[in-house]
């Protein structure tokens, strides 16, 4: 019986996985956020999804594909994903962009985020406030001993905690 299954990839190596599960004739979802302009990027970094049916495909050719760190597994059991949540996320992510997304990111002043992409990546900051440009945000950054205010990507930052 075909289920849905997660697989956790190496850093950036979504796209290839993807590729090589298609190539295998395994149907593989990679949720992708949308960005105006550019090309779209992972949802979930790292995670994409595979539906297949374990009798036929051995768990083994899917841990040791190239790019796949491991099947995600609960008590040594692969997890299966509900199809319903599968189309869920097809379907909000169809109707939605990284403008709209990020908009709704809900932020107030001071909230701990982490730096997780760009020159300033592994850093912890402070929120300060969103810009014009939808995609930005004003942020505080411990440099030198002092709090010292950056203009950075909001799709490189995630909440701390």
């Amino acid at each position: 019986m075909e289920r849905w299954y997660t697989l956790h990839t190496k850093p950036h190596k979504e796209y290839l996985v993807r590729d090589l599960m298609a190539q295998r004739g395994i149907t593989a979802y990679l949720p992708l956020l949308q960005h105006e302009g550019r090309r779209a990027e992972p949802f979930f970094a790292r995670y994409l999804f595979v539906r297949l049916d374990l009798a036929q495909v051995a768990l083994s050719s899917l841990d040791w594909a190239p790019g796949v760190t491991r099947v995600v597994s609960f008590g040594g059991q692969p997890a299966t994903v509900p199809d319903g949540v599968i189309q869920w996320l097809q379907d909000r992510l169809a109707h939605t962009n990284s403008r709209e997304f990020y908009k709704r990111l809900p932020l107030r002043p001071n909230d701990r985020l982490r730096v997780v992409a760009g020159p300033l990546r592994g850093m912890e900051a402070l929120f300060e406030r969103r810009l014009s440009g939808e995609e930005r945000a004003r942020v505080l950054v411990e440099i030198m001993g002092r709090l010292t205010s950056c203009e950075i990507a909001m799709q490189w930052l995630e909440r701390v905690g």
